[in-house]
């Protein structure tokens, strides 16, 4: 009666939909460690739970390893899929903008969420169930080793994806994020699954015999000491300054424009009258006039190197030598074809255009479609209408140029187009090294809701991770200044029209993240599975003892 009542032997022994239920909830209570909630200790009820129930796998010592994949199968992919679900469900509202062009396509996110992404967490709790699923610490390391090396192939397969990685949770925890400086956000994911499986190391779910005494505890003992020294070091981190040095004055704009409005071609000439008053007639008196006005992700709907009376109007109103920097839209004739893209455009008061970015990694399925040339020959096939051929003929061409961008006499600038920001290690140019970041989005496609904070923490541990300050300005949200530190020092609300006028903060030392990458975390990932095998195979080749 006693194990009947135990809590993770409970949790082990549920089948069926209650075991699918239990883990679906668990995966989806997670989202309450990430922004913008940062309620991070939730993770020590919810990933045990998972834990838990993959030790229920194995009722019998008996089963089948198929069955056994089954249910491990099963009941990892419930996890992945409340987590991926209720942490990314505002993907959708994209689709939402314009229903009539595309709210047929909005089972493409939803089968993306509910079904692709589960697929990593998936085959990394099965195999870790099925292979090194041994010992109190041992079952654990294999867990979190493989699901941070599963967070890493989301994050580079095909185009990658590695939106809301576990170690994003401690984005709101800006001492132990420090460490991204180090072992960048894959290895916090590492220390964040370590950390929060403790209770799993401690109590199992099956009735496998546990180390006693000290044995025990001295994993979970070195991790909570690894844990309070990274904290102590972080921030202390945290308390060293720059030497700063005189630093241009530059002005954020943030329009919040709605995004159904934005794309009405009638009131481009009225939304560019409101972006031309914030930048050059602010309400506030006494203003610096700045150095450098940074305007977000498409600023207008337009073509803006084609736009000559614009571009005239906007650098009779640029102070001397200040420089405009804007998304926009661009169009080059290739081989008789249209080539379009999303670009970032610098332009001075002489109305030149100084530097071209053009976004190298664009968004799956909402700036092009994979394989078009596929879907199309498939739709042709198939007798399918011409709205689908047409969709997949659309969308942007990736860019080619470079990410650093010379700003005459101001700091050299590594360039971010909207969700380039959330791929680690792969922001900065790769003949120089940047003073500073500069992230330009329009998060008013995802509406009101979690996504855009979600945003802001990935920028912010990019920050971390390459010891470089980085500026956002977005349409609608949220437009900030991130140190090196990854302190936010000016931030504008969400949903909220006005400007920032900042300083621009001084760069760190290049970070030993800079330089390593992500080996030091693929390296640890790889010893636990190792020191995880080493325990699984240790008991098979201990001579038996008695009689044959």
């Amino acid at each position: 009666m006693h194990n009947l009542q135990h809590p993770p032997r409970r949790i082990a022994r549920l089948r069926s939909w209650r075991a699918l239920l239990l883990s679906f909830s668990a995966g989806a209570a997670s989202v309450f460690a990430f922004a913008p909630f940062h309620f991070v200790p939730i993770l020590l009820v919810s990933l045990p739970i998972l834990a838990w129930q993959l030790d229920g796998v194995n009722s019998s010592e008996t089963a089948h390893w198929r069955i056994q994949a089954k249910r491990a199968a099963a009941i990892s992919w419930a996890f992945a899929a409340g987590f991926h679900g209720v942490g990314i469900h505002w993907i959708g509202h994209a689709f939402l903008v314009d229903t009539q062009r595309h709210a047929f396509l909005l089972p493409l996110p939803a089968l993306f969420v509910l079904l692709v992404l589960p697929l990593f967490s998936v085959a990394a709790c099965t195999l870790a169930r099925l292979c090194l699923w041994h010992g109190n610490f041992g079952r654990i390391a294999a867990l979190a080793a493989l699901l941070t090396l599963a967070d890493w192939i989301r994050g580079h397969i095909f185009t990658g994806f590695p939106w809301n990685l576990w170690g994003n949770a401690l984005g709101g925890a800006l001492p132990w994020a420090q460490s991204a400086s180090v072992l960048g956000v894959y290895g916090l994911c590492l220390a964040v699954l370590l950390t929060a499986l403790i209770p799993a190391m401690l109590l199992r779910g099956d009735d496998a015999p546990s180390r006693p005494g000290l044995r025990l505890w001295a994993a979970p003992m070195l991790l909570l000491l690894l844990a309070g020294v990274a904290w102590l070091w972080g921030a202390q981190r945290m308390q060293v300054q720059e030497e700063a040095t005189e630093s241009p004055a530059i002005r954020l704009v943030q329009p919040n424009f709605d995004q159904r409005e934005k794309q009405r071609r009638d009131r481009r000439n009225e939304m560019a009258d409101i972006l031309l008053r914030l930048s050059f007639f602010p309400d506030e008196e006494n203003r610096s006039a700045p150095d450098l006005i940074i305007w977000p992700e498409v600023a207008l709907l337009a073509h803006l190197e084609e736009e000559t009376v614009l571009r005239a109007h906007i650098a009779a109103l640029m102070p001397t030598g200040a420089r405009l920097l804007t998304g926009s839209l661009r169009r080059e004739m290739q081989g008789g074809i249209w080539q379009r893209y999303n670009s970032l455009l610098v332009f001075n008061s002489r109305d030149e255009l100084e530097a071209v970015y053009d976004k190298r990694h664009l968004v799956p399925f909402g700036e092009y479609i994979p394989y078009r040339q596929r879907i199309d020959t498939i739709a042709r096939a198939l007798g399918m209408g011409l709205e689908i051929r047409a969709l997949a003929a659309l969308g942007f061409t990736a860019g080619t140029k470079t990410r650093l961008l010379s700003l005459g006499e101001l700091p050299d600038v590594g360039a971010l187009i909207c969700y380039e920001v959330i791929f680690s290690g792969s922001i900065l140019p790769e003949e120089g090294r940047p003073q500073w970041l500069v992230n330009i989005s329009n998060d008013a496609w995802f509406g009101n809701s979690i996504g855009p904070w979600q945003h802001l923490d990935q920028a912010r541990l990019r920050a971390i991770e390459e010891g470089l300050p980085l500026l956002r300005a977005t349409n609608t949200g949220i437009s900030a200044v991130i140190d090196s530190r990854g302190r936010i020092t000016a931030m504008l609300a969400p949903n909220r029209r006005g400007i920032l006028d900042v300083r621009l903060p001084p760069p760190a030392p290049p970070t030993l993240f800079s330089r390593w990458g992500d080996a030091p975390a693929l390296l640890l990932a790889g010893i636990l599975i190792l020191l995880a095998g080493w325990g699984r195979l240790t008991p098979q080749l201990k001579p038996k003892v008695g009689n044959p």
